[in-house]
């Protein structure tokens, strides 16, 4: 474990955290769930989450379907306050190799901005990882041993309470934002065209041939592009 915890650059405390967040896991069996199925909540450090998170999704089957998450600005909840917190999107089944080929590509952009989420899910199966916007990772299994003993293998503890970054007043912020909040030179890269979700998020979507999810539907509906791309 490493010595300090690390947030994503995205995620800004808003007042001092009492206590720290810390490295965790928490386990627990979901028996009234339609598959029942056991469930998983681990909060690392972002120095590891990567490592973490792509063994996780390595123990996925060879076709899953992914999942990207956007969470909406303050002007679209405004406009929808009765709509969704994130748009979402789902891709048809593909290739897990190529779901990690796409987070490889864009990791540096899905672990430190604080508004994407992004992950994959078996659709035969409970079996899904999902890394949320929090930078909190969400596991599902019929069987907890292959994930408990990834994070065994990775020291990370269980649990009865994980001290998240939930339980800290903490803002949501995307790469861009980050660079124009700091104004430090040393995050000007932030600025990039590439770190900006109105274009990495499209390129991800076409890669998977994502389409947006109708939060009132279970299945993706139409391809709608909420930034314009």
């Amino acid at each position: 474990m490493p010595a300090e915890f690390v947030l994503p650059a995205g995620i800004v405390w808003t007042a001092p955290p009492d206590p720290l967040p810390e490295e965790g896991y928490e386990l627990a069996w979901r028996e009234d769930e339609e598959p029942p199925r056991y469930f998983f909540y681990a909060q690392l450090s972002v120095l590891r989450t990567e490592r973490v998170f792509t063994g996780a999704l390595s123990l996925l089957p060879p076709r899953v379907r992914a999942i990207l998450e956007l969470r909406r600005d303050d002007d679209t909840r405004e406009a929808d306050p009765e709509g969704p917190e994130h748009d979402r999107w789902v891709s048809p089944e593909v290739d897990l190799a190529e779901v990690m080929r796409v987070f490889g590509k864009y990791s540096v952009q899905i672990l430190h901005d604080g508004t994407v989420g992004f992950g994959a899910f078996d659709p035969d199966s409970p079996a899904e990882a999902f890394l949320d916007d929090h930078k909190h990772l969400t596991f599902f299994a019929e069987d907890p041993e292959a994930f408990t003993a990834l994070l065994d293998r990775h020291g990370v503890p269980q649990v009865e309470h994980v001290a998240s970054v939930l339980d800290v007043a903490h803002e949501h912020l995307s790469l861009p934002e980050v660079a124009e909040r700091c104004r430090d030179p040393r995050r000007d890269w932030m600025r990039r065209r590439t770190f900006d979700p109105r274009w990495y998020i499209p390129a991800i979507r076409r890669a998977l041939k994502m389409k947006l999810q109708d939060p009132e539907e279970t299945e993706p509906g139409d391809d709608e592009d909420p930034a314009g791309a």
